[in-house]
């Protein structure tokens, strides 16, 4: 049912537009892939229908090692591609960093909470200089929803949340944020929401749950 539902109502909403807009998320190799147990990819751009199935495509034309981490740069895009992209990184156990000096945003962020270990458990990681951005959603372009379909949405990004273990509180801040604002998270809200900071000064974890 969940999928069903992201598939056909993930029209309807699409995060602020990104200054790249018109860039499809792209997919990379990322320096820290030369680990003999890492498979490091890196996303850029703007998260559009399909990118799901582009990362697939990536994936299958990759080297497969003992852990996978998606390492992610955008402003957001389209909200239900990012919740599909979170539930990918859940259920094939890909860890979700967003390293030193870059930001994910909007959908960026939604897709970030899905990041997971080989276990299973939530494993996100942010650092002391890239930043984590949140805020509610809006229609794509210049349309308009109805009242029905935002309680649609908003229980489709709460049905997203628990199927990832994302903090619910994190996503009701979130929706409290209006779209054209962004609710940045402080290194202590990191910390709090369980998701493991990395110090870029001190190149080490300083909370690592």
């Amino acid at each position: 049912m969940r999928r069903a539902i992201l598939i056909a109502v993930g029209f309807l909403v699409s995060a602020v537009a990104s200054p790249n807009e018109g860039l499809a998320l792209d997919f990379t190799l990322h320096p820290n892939n030369k680990s003999k147990t890492l498979t490091a990819i890196l996303a850029t751009g703007e998260i559009k229908g399909g990118d799901v199935e582009k990362l697939k495509q990536f994936l299958s034309q990759t080297e497969k090692k003992r852990n996978t981490a998606i390492y992610l740069a955008s402003t957001g895009g389209n909200l239900y591609e990012g919740m599909k992209l979170g539930l990918f990184f859940k259920y094939r156990r890909i860890k979700t960093v967003v390293e030193g000096g870059e930001d994910c945003a909007s959908a960026c962020a939604v897709a970030f909470l899905g990041g997971t270990d080989n276990s299973g458990n939530p494993w996100r990681s942010s650092s002391t200089t890239s930043r984590l951005g949140f805020h509610a959603f809006n229609a794509a372009g210049s349309g308009q929803i109805s009242p029905d379909e935002v309680q649609q949405v908003v229980a489709d990004m709460l049905d997203y949340g628990v199927a990832v273990k994302a903090p619910i509180g994190l996503l009701i801040e979130g929706f409290r944020t209006p779209s054209h604002s962004m609710l940045w998270l402080t290194q202590r809200d990191v910390c709090a929401l369980g998701i493991r900071l990395w110090s870029v000064e001190f190149d080490t974890f300083v909370c690592n749950r």
